[in-house]
């Protein structure tokens, strides 16, 4: 008889199939403690970024728009790269050095035209001012409110909230310090563009052995690159076509807002929408009638949509794969973070996150969720 017999114990074994369920469970549920304790790393790094960004935005901004300034000289580069019979006789260094050149002279040559309308912007803030009242005094008579009693305190308020002389007086007060904002961000492009290609030989000595950077570095430069030149060359033909549409109505200030309209173009979905309603509100306030702002804000729409759902889509069918919502997710997301900065930086830097997580096998599916690529169904 053995031990366990005369102690009154029976060892009884559980069956295959129970123990091979537990351990599934057993596996199961440290799999999803796996996933819980990623997701909430991934929150935490997300979160301390954001506040990061968000707090280093004065020093962090221009070294962006530096480092989007050096992509749209990459992507220029090599555009004049592919002219047929000249661009590939051209030295590297001379094609990087003429699109820096033409980038600095239309910088000059905005600011130049910006000076130069200052004082005329103050001179007619108080025709620009006496025209809205009438216009809203139009509306009322059209709506048969002009006898109400609330019209008067309407008005009165009104011209607390909107001083359009005390406007632009703000916003050309702080014209010395986007200037001084501007030179800070060319000063930084030169010095990216110097160190350029020691940064690459440093990059591949220091990733050598760990993970193939190089190739990832490529495929931002050239997406990011060829972007943002193929939408500063459309933002050029649409302030162009604007500035003719402007021009032929009579608005004031048109070369002013052409240049405006070319920077709003880096600006998705809602750079259109400005660069329609602004111009054909100033319009309003400039002739005091409905007909030259109507002509201009449906000629306006037609270039922009065009430009938009036509050119745009043909020329950079290869240079962007963002799913539409995520670009409004990032518009939104970089804006709160950066102000208006981050409005003309959101789809750069999601195009290379999308690269950069793209790269790796941990990352990927993060990368699949960005861009507006399907997937096959399971029956398919």
């Amino acid at each position: 008889m053995s031990r366990e017999e005369r102690d009154g114990r029976i060892s009884v074994s559980p069956p295959a199939g129970l123990a091979e369920a537990q351990a599934k469970r057993r596996d199961a549920g440290d799999l999803m403690k796996q996933d819980l304790i990623t997701c909430t790393c991934v929150v935490v790094v997300v979160a301390i970024t954001g506040w990061v960004l968000y707090i280093g935005r004065p020093v962090l901004v221009p070294i962006a728009f530096a480092i989007i300034t050096s992509y749209v000289i990459y992507g220029l580069a090599e555009i004049l790269r592919r002219v047929p019979h000249v661009g590939k006789r051209i030295r590297a260094g001379v094609r990087y050095w003429s699109a820096a050149a033409l980038i600095l002279v239309a910088a000059w040559l905005a600011t130049e035209l910006l000076l130069s309308d200052t004082d005329r912007m103050l001179a007619v803030a108080p025709k620009y001012e006496a025209t809205l009242l009438a216009l809203l005094a139009k509306l009322t008579a059209l709506l048969h409110l002009e006898t109400e009693a609330s019209w008067t305190a309407f008005r009165r308020e009104l011209l607390a909230v909107v001083n359009v002389q005390a406007l632009l007086t703000s916003l050309l007060g702080s014209l010395s310090s986007l200037m001084a904002t501007t030179l800070v961000v060319f000063l930084y492009t030169a010095f990216f563009m110097v160190e350029m290609g020691r940064f690459r030989r440093k990059l591949s000595a220091v990733m050598r052995g760990k993970a193939d950077m190089e190739p990832v570095i490529d495929a931002i430069n050239s997406k990011i690159g060829t972007y943002l030149a193929l939408k500063a060359l459309l933002g050029v033909v649409l302030g162009i076509l604007s500035w003719i549409c402007m021009q032929l109505v009579g608005l004031e200030f048109a070369p002013l807002l052409a240049v405006l309209i070319v920077m709003l173009n880096f600006v998705p979905y809602a750079g259109s929408l400005i660069s329609v309603a602004f111009p054909a509100l100033l319009a309003a306030l400039q002739f005091g009638q409905w007909n030259e702002p109507i002509v201009l804000l449906i000629s306006l729409s037609a270039i922009n949509f065009v430009m938009g759902n036509v050119l745009d889509p043909w020329l950079m069918a290869g240079s962007l794969n963002l799913s539409p919502a995520v670009i409004l997710m990032s518009l939104a997301a970089w804006t709160a973070i950066w102000g208006i900065a981050g409005a003309f930086l959101a789809v750069p830097g999601t195009v290379a996150l999308t690269i950069i997580f793209s790269a790796f096998s941990s990352t990927r599916p993060l990368a699949l969720l960005l861009t507006k690529d399907d997937v096959a169904s399971p029956a398919e």
